[in-house]
């Protein structure tokens, strides 16, 4: 396997700190044809990138296996701190290609649910992986491309993207995300509005409704992107997967749980050498050397 999170590419092992993920579940990155991955300008950021420009990077079967192949990859890389989720060529993603929903509409209810229980498990995985996981949407994003978006922890636009969650129009509801995640972003009248009637909204107007954080020239997407994820690994890596996690395990109950929940990860965090690094580097009046 090889790693993305150091200088180069290197071979990964159990013995080298990096951990072969379970490969009989995925396909190897080896024989990716929808996706790639790619190390970002600085050592622990990892690019996935979605490609099938020729299709606005609409999602089928094969490219939802090889998106969570990348994820467990990025997962089991210890020299992965940042996952970075993009389109190629002038489009984040369409969401899920239409000669895939013709299919799907001919199984019977019980395999039907069955098979988008994949695009939620892939999205699932988005949104719990213990490293932050940005999505830089460089184009227009819609239906499952939202849905896609909204499942990262941050979500940052090129001016010239678009949103919409057009689904309405063919008769169905986007189900893959946007009804249970979206009105915590943009509340639920917005959500609403987005949801039944089907409008296309600018990266401002996105960024006005707290859809995405930044909105920035195409040309400084990247540089922008990549910003955030050298801020983000500062911290340690075991601490900002922890909060992560915590902090969407305390959205969904009452405020009562979320303290245990939030004791439980620091009784934790507390004993262990990064954050006794931590505090060492706090009182020597220097810069911490965590190690995971």
């Amino acid at each position: 396997m090889t790693s993305l999170g150091g200088d180069g590419p290197v071979r990964t092992s159990t013995a080298g700190g990096s951990q072969v993920p379970p490969s009989p579940y995925f396909v190897s990155p080896a024989e990716f044809q929808r996706v790639r991955m790619h190390a970002g300008g600085t050592a622990g950021i990892c690019w996935i990138t979605l490609d099938r420009p020729e299709r606005l990077n609409a999602f089928d079967w094969r490219m939802l296996v090889e998106l969570r192949a990348a994820l467990w990859e990025a997962t089991y890389d210890d020299g992965i701190r940042v996952v970075v989720i993009t389109g190629a060529g002038r489009g984040f993603s369409a969401g899920r290609d239409i000669n895939d929903l013709r299919w799907q509409r001919g199984l019977p209810g019980n395999s039907y649910r069955s098979f988008v229980r994949t695009n939620h498990s892939t999205f699932d995985d988005i949104e719990t992986i213990e490293k932050p996981v940005i999505a830089a949407v460089n184009g227009p994003c819609a239906g499952g491309g939202v849905e896609l978006a909204v499942s990262c922890d941050f979500r940052i636009a090129a001016q010239e993207a678009t949103f919409s969650l057009p689904e309405i129009n063919i008769g169905v509801i986007p189900a893959s995300g946007a009804c249970s995640r979206m009105s915590r972003l943009i509340g639920v009248e917005r959500l609403k509005e987005m949801v039944m009637t089907g409008r296309q909204y600018t990266a401002a107007q996105a960024g006005a409704m707290g859809l995405v954080s930044e909105v920035v020239p195409g040309a400084e997407l990247v540089a922008t992107v990549e910003a955030l994820a050298a801020d983000l690994m500062t911290g340690a890596p075991r601490a900002i997967g922890l909060a992560k996690h915590v902090i969407n395990m305390c959205e969904g109950v009452d405020p009562h749980t979320g303290r245990d929940i939030e004791r439980l990860g620091q009784s934790w965090l507390a004993q262990s050498d990064d954050s006794w690094e931590g505090l060492s580097a706090f009182l020597d009046k220097r810069s911490p050397d965590f190690r995971g």
